[in-house]
């Protein structure tokens, strides 16, 4: 697998959310390799307002971004810890709030997200969740 399709969780468009992935207006999804970032689309979240201790709501928004390969936010939720140890989904912390440096960041650590993201493939569900500054 060269290319990882990337999906942000925004308000904007342009930055992530400071809240958790699940309360987002939107998702943001992207195509990364080693050299390029391509967007792809934005995807209204429209479960957003539904409690966010709903295990529902999780699965409602895993299957609008069923496509990606990982799930990037700005705070580590227990769901994203939930979503680390029982899906094919690789979630990714990071630090940055435009979405742009948050690319770059995930190109220098492609390597690393890859190898987690093909052990998920694989059947694996490592609880490594990066948290990339």
């Amino acid at each position: 697998m060269k290319t990882l399709r990337i999906c942000f969780g925004t308000n904007d468009g342009e930055s992530l959310a400071k809240t958790h992935m699940g309360d987002t207006e939107t998702f943001v999804i992207y195509d990364l390799d080693e050299v390029h970032s391509s967007f792809v689309e934005q995807r209204q979240n429209v479960v957003k307002d539904l409690d966010h201790a709903q295990a529902d709501k999780m699965k409602q928004i895993l299957n609008i971004v069923q496509d990606v390969h990982v799930l990037v936010a700005q705070q580590k939720s227990p769901n994203f810890i939930r979503i680390a140890q029982q899906t094919k989904y690789q979630p990714v912390v990071v630090k940055i709030e435009a979405i742009s440096a948050a690319l770059n960041i995930m190109q220098s650590h492609l390597n690393e997200i890859r190898t987690l993201v093909e052990r998920r493939k694989k059947g694996e569900f490592p609880d490594t969740i990066p948290d990339l500054a």
